[in-house]
């Protein structure tokens, strides 16, 4: 779930009792080029390049999680950096098609639902990578959803969030996407994560909106 979120709305309704169904039709209909998914990139998320380049980061001895990888482009920007990679998505053509293009990689694309328990990527992870995918499901799973992303970071580990907020309330009838408040932000904190920074970037935004890039920390 990448690129412009407010591009995302599917041409179908989605059952929030079922929020990840809507997926795997949306990707099952695309291309390697990306044609069929709005928010493909086919690069690196910017906000994620933007802050590579104020933070570079050497991965060599560590482990990185991207979480909800789309079509996979941040997961090869992880892995040329030098991290041993996981990263997933819910829909399993989404996955195939990582596979596709990237024949080469050795990340290892995995199909995984986040609101199912993972336990062993519990505290697994020296980076996890969260663009968009809190926001591409129904408000209601937001703390469940935080949690579980939090859980992933290793003691000493980073977590970067990049999110569109606005100060409208959550609502289903309003998405997707359904664009977070400030508060995910102490959300993350109240999961045992250290909040080391925050970029709000205003540039390109929807009138109303911004995009928080968030760093946190497990001590």
């Amino acid at each position: 779930m990448q690129d412009t979120p407010s591009k995302s709305r599917p041409p179908f309704s989605i059952d929030e009792d079922r929020p990840s169904d809507w997926f795997e039709p949306l990707y099952s209909g695309a291309s390697k080029s990306g044609d069929g998914v709005p928010w493909a990139n086919m690069a690196t998320h910017p906000s994620f390049a933007l802050w590579l380049e104020a933070h570079p980061v050497s991965g060599e001895g560590q482990t990185a999680l991207v979480v909800g990888c789309g079509l996979g482009d941040d997961a090869i920007e992880l892995e040329g950096r030098g991290f041993t990679v996981t990263a997933f998505d819910v829909a399993a053509s989404a996955i195939d098609l990582c596979k596709q293009r990237f024949p080469d990689s050795t990340v290892k694309f995995l199909q995984a639902d986040l609101l199912e328990d993972q336990p062993d990527w519990r505290r697994a992870f020296d980076f996890v990578l969260e663009i968009f995918t809190v926001q591409a499901l129904p408000p209601k799973y937001e703390e469940q959803l935080i949690k579980s992303i939090s859980d992933f970071v290793a003691p000493g580990g980073k977590l970067l969030v990049v999110a569109e907020v606005s100060d409208a309330q959550r609502d289903f009838a309003k998405g997707p996407p359904w664009v977070l408040t400030r508060d995910h932000v102490e959300a993350f904190v109240a999961c045992g994560l250290e909040l080391v920074d925050t970029v709000i970037e205003t540039r390109g935004a929807h009138v109303g909106k911004a995009t928080y890039v968030s760093e946190f920390r497990r001590r």
